[in-house]
């Protein structure tokens, strides 16, 4: 039997399939939709991306996800479910791209500003920031996505923008996401650890051009790692450290 549901962008066509019940009254407010076990069973897919597709329409107001309950059908309103189209049609690599290419656009001009404009605050922060990043690094082998989003809001708040900090906070929450699916590539943290040491090092020389530059390549080279990763996500291979390019050295 073919699955209702293919393998591509699974987590997406749950929650297409989830939004139209929910759109066409099968599934009113108030009302529990079908539990993970009988979704999984119906859908043929894993119950990995039923959970994720759960917890984005939690993100976006249209569920409750309540323990030895289920997910609780919320009033939904137009703002809602636009945002819900929009997150399910683009959840894997349309919206990946969009949201890498936006922040190539915001985070290269923080970049430079912040070279012209960093104050000894800010450049502590930037450095403990890295200091963290490089504690977890050694410790655990891991980094939390919250210390390296650290890193880069410490350079947005140095831009002394208060609307580029503004868009900062805005795709940040998006960009864990992001990172914690990078988490599996090989060698991803020594790059970013090194990537970033480089931009911090052009703004405390206060080279705004060399903080650009820096910026462009760790983002290139980040949105290597977000292909590698989205790629094995989608086909269930393993790690292809031989596959991602290393960082240039800083």
């Amino acid at each position: 039997m073919e699955p209702l549901i293919r393998r591509r962008t699974l987590t997406s066509q749950v929650i297409d399939h989830i939004l139209e019940q929910i759109k066409s009254g099968q599934v009113k407010a108030g009302e529990r939709l079908p539990t993970e076990k009988q979704l999984t069973a119906t859908l043929q897919v894993s119950r990995t991306c039923v959970r994720e597709a759960m917890k984005s329409l939690e993100s976006l107001g249209l569920v409750r996800i309540r323990p030895r309950v289920g997910a609780i059908v919320q009033e939904p309103t137009p703002a809602s479910i636009l945002s819900a189209e929009e997150f399910s049609q683009d959840i894997q690599q349309e919206r990946t791209d969009r949201l890498l290419e936006f922040r190539m656009i915001v985070e290269v001009g923080l970049a430079s500003l912040a070279a012209e404009r960093a104050d000894t605050r800010d450049l502590a922060a930037m450095e403990s920031a890295l200091e963290r990043y490089r504690k977890e690094m050694q410790t655990a082998n891991a980094v939390d996505c919250r210390t390296d989003l650290a890193f880069h809001a410490a350079l947005a708040a140095a831009s002394k923008n208060p609307l580029g900090q503004s868009v900062w906070r805005m795709i940040s929450a998006r960009l864990a996401e992001v990172l914690e699916r990078n988490s599996t590539v090989p060698d991803v943290y020594p790059n970013t650890l090194r990537d970033h040491l480089r931009i911090f090092r052009a703004v405390k020389e206060r080279d705004p051009r060399k903080a650009r530059l820096a910026m462009q390549e760790h983002l290139e080279n980040a949105d290597r790692v977000t292909r590698v990763a989205l790629c094995e996500s989608q086909d269930g291979s393993g790690p292809r450290a031989a596959r991602l390019p290393k960082a240039l050295p800083g």
